[in-house]
């Protein structure tokens, strides 16, 4: 049994065509849980009508991505039978997948088991335009690079190289969990990483308790760029960059990672201070290259 924990804020669009998406996966032993925090868009209305097989969690609107993915999470715990393999696959709403998925995902667990399976992520617009293959981090300096640079981010330059990469972390857009697992390590950390990072910080849990962390390169999760937080690596103002070092939605927010510094760096506050270092010479290097004369 495959749980599928997709947590869901006013994005009925994008709720309707990642659920029509996995309504004609090949694989057919997995049930989808939908935690609704506080839409009033009429989410839940569209769901019971278009998918009454879906299970929906409502919230206030204060789980924030880790909290609501928690409900989920707890929900299959409960359910899960003692001696029975199942897991929990964490999805965005802002994504879609190809009918077999699910399969290569656990194809994928079957060959490297014990591990967390993540997806290759591909830009819906651009779907040859790879946005996410692994990545490589090194915890003393807060250096490190996403491995889709090693294939000039082009998906099918991956396919003629490899079939899975070995990761250092993975994020909850498409990472499949074996249920286990929690029982190990707890569950995602909300307390210290209420939106961002959690997932992050829950796969270095996982690979220092001997789970390798693979990402299948047939695993393919088509997301929508824009549709996503404030990233650094847009084009954002000068004003926006600062708000992202204390906005919950954004992956620059400091309080976030000085709490992994603490919990997962080699060095500290020494390597807290190298992140923020890296964060603001990357805004700033982006920014000379735009202002620069053609």
């Amino acid at each position: 049994m495959i749980t599928i924990v997709i947590p869901v804020h006013n994005r009925l669009h994008y709720t309707r065509q990642c659920l029509a998406c996995l309504s004609v996966q090949t694989y057919r032993n997995f049930r989808i849980i939908v935690v609704d925090d506080g839409s009033t868009d009429g989410t839940d209305i569209m769901i019971s009508q278009e998918f009454p097989e879906v299970i929906v969690m409502k919230g206030d609107g204060n789980l924030w991505w880790t909290e609501a993915t928690n409900w989920g999470v707890r929900y299959a715990l409960e359910r899960h039978k003692p001696g029975q393999l199942g897991f929990v696959l964490t999805l965005n709403d802002d994504t879609r997948v190809e009918p077999d998925y699910l399969q290569s995902m656990l194809d994928a667990y079957q060959e490297h088991r014990p591990c967390l399976v993540g997806s290759v992520s591909i830009d819906s617009d651009e779907p040859n335009k790879l946005e996410y293959a692994g990545t490589s981090m090194e915890l003393y300096t807060a250096s490190g690079r996403h491995l889709a640079a090693d294939y000039h981010y082009d998906y099918q330059e991956l396919v003629r190289k490899r079939s899975f990469v070995e990761s250092h972390s993975l994020p909850g857009r498409g990472t499949l969990i074996p249920i286990e697992l929690f029982a190990i390590i707890g569950l995602f950390d909300s307390k210290r990483y209420a939106h961002y990072m959690a997932d992050i910080e829950f796969s270095v849990r996982a690979r220092k308790a001997g789970y390798k962390l693979i990402v299948s390169v047939k695993s393919r999760v088509y997301e929508y760029v824009k549709a996503t937080g404030i990233q650094v690596e847009r084009e954002i103002t000068f004003r926006q960059f600062i708000d992202g070092f204390s906005s919950i939605k954004s992956p620059t927010n400091l309080t976030v990672r000085y709490n992994f510094a603490l919990a997962h760096s080699k060095t500290k506050h020494l390597y807290f201070c190298f992140d923020v270092a890296r964060i603001c010479a990357g805004f700033i290097l982006r920014k000379a290259r735009l202002m620069k004369p053609l």
